[in-house]
This record gives C-alpha cells, structure tokens and sequence, in this order.
C-alpha cells in the first residue's frame, strides 16, 4: 500500500477532478511526454496512459479511490502511538462534555441532514461513490460537450438548415413575398417574424452547443448563412444570429457567475 501510485498526480489533477479535466490533462502531458517529441520518456508516457485509463472508467476510478483511502489509513496507522490513544479519546471526551457540546450521534444526523439539504439545492446525483452535479436545462454553462466529429457536426448543421428553411418558408409566406395558398392566415405572424427568427437560432444553437461545443454553433451559423443567404426572408440572418448571440451570452454570463462562488 505505501507503494502505491495515485493517478491523479501522474494527471496532475485533483481527485473531484471532472471527466473533461482529466481528459485535457493528459491531452496535454501526452504531447510533452511521448516517446517521439524532445525530452519524452517511454516509461512516463506509459504510466500517463495508464493513469488516463483507469481514471475515464468510473468503476475502475472508484477501486483506485478505495485504494488511495486504504494506502491514506495504512500510513496514518503505521504512524499512530496506541499508547496514547485511550488518553487522548478521554481528554477530548472530557473536554466535549465539560463544554456541553453535541454528542457525536447528534452531529453526525446534523451533518447528514445539511448534506442531503445540499444536494437538492445544487441538483447532485450520486454514481456510485461520486457526486455528480447535474446540469439542468437552463444552466448551458455547466454543459461539457464531446468534441466534435462527423455524426455530431452533420446533426447539428443538418437540424439547423432544415430549421431555417421551415422558419424561412412561414417568413415568405407571412410577408407574402410567396403566395401562401390555403395558409393565408400566416400573415398574422408578420410583426412577430423577427422574435421567431431570434428563436429559431437561439434554440438551434442550444441543442448544437450541447452536442458539439463551440464548433456546433459556428456549424449553426454556417447554416443561417447559408439559408438567409440564398434567398431567405429579409431578417433571417440577422436575427437569427442574435439568438446565438443570445446563447453565448448566457454561457459566457453562467461561467462568470459559477467563478465568483
């Protein structure tokens, strides 16, 4: 147990550390340490895999935990003077009840309390050992998206074309730039087209960020510029640019916020 290695040091990361910490982490060691660049070193560069490797595995991040705990109480025990310890447990007995504090019961079922009262206040789940704080709907900033591939880039450039055209084709027929046919009452929607351009990009935008990033929402625009450019109502491309706007804020605005706690 003294011998054992903790992984988080190898990733230089904190234990609580989050999936994407520990996934830039060795991103970044990787490059520094593997075998072809200056300065790299085999064995290190294994020992990096390695640590990355157990620690993306929730199960096998947990075992390493418990060992990490026991390897912790395994040094804490070898150091530990049994001699004193009754003297000691009865001085800070003594001292507790001369004070007239709490019994240990009593602060243990207060500790727990405060604890579950967290939890539903910070939206936290629990997997396995972990508490993992959950992202609700309107908090973007708390959303840690893969990075994008092809599935992710085509959907979100897909869902957001085939979103600005439907949105394109009402604005037509709203401001009557084509004939409506039997959809004559679209005409009502005209002095709201601007709010549900605005919309339209602000909601492409959330479902692509969530999928994709950053990269999505650029992907997002590409297809506003595309639809608006191409014929599109007149408004389209602005407004719907504003929704992402919007959206960027709100994620910009969120991390501002959650780094002042």
């Amino acid at each position: 147990m003294a011998d054992q290695v903790n992984y988080y040091e190898v990733l230089g990361v904190p234990r609580d550390a989050s999936q994407a910490e520990i996934r830039n982490a060795y991103r970044r060691l990787a490059k520094e340490r593997h075998p072809d660049s200056p300065g790299g070193d085999a064995r290190e560069f294994a020992l990096l895999q390695e640590a990355h490797e157990v620690l993306s595995d929730p199960e096998r991040r947990r075992r390493h935990d418990e060992e990490l705990d026991l390897a912790f109480a395994a040094s804490q025990l070898s150091d530990l003077d049994f001699s004193k310890l009754e003297d000691e447990l009865a001085a800070r007995r003594a001292q507790r009840e001369a004070e007239g504090g709490p019994g240990l019961g009593e602060r243990l079922r207060n500790r727990l309390r405060r604890g579950k009262r967290g939890s539903r206040r910070e939206n936290v789940r629990v997997r396995g050992r972990y508490e993992i704080r959950e992202a609700r709907w309107y908090e973007p900033h708390h959303f840690e998206p893969e990075p994008v591939n092809w599935k992710t880039g085509a959907l979100s450039f897909a869902g957001s074309f085939a979103a600005f055209i439907a949105a394109g084709q009402v604005g037509l027929w709203a401001t009557g730039a084509a004939d409506p046919g039997p959809l004559v009452w679209l005409a009502a929607l005209a002095p709201f087209m601007s709010v549900i351009y605005t919309l339209v990009g602000l909601v492409a935008a959330y479902f692509a960020y969530r999928a994709a990033g950053y990269w999505g929402v650029a992907l997002v625009f590409v297809a506003a510029l595309v639809v608006g450019g191409q014929g599109g109502p007149a408004g389209l491309l602005q407004f719907a640019t504003l929704g992402m706007a919007l959206l960027l804020l709100a994620i910009y605005l969120g991390n501002r916020r959650a780094a002042r706690r």
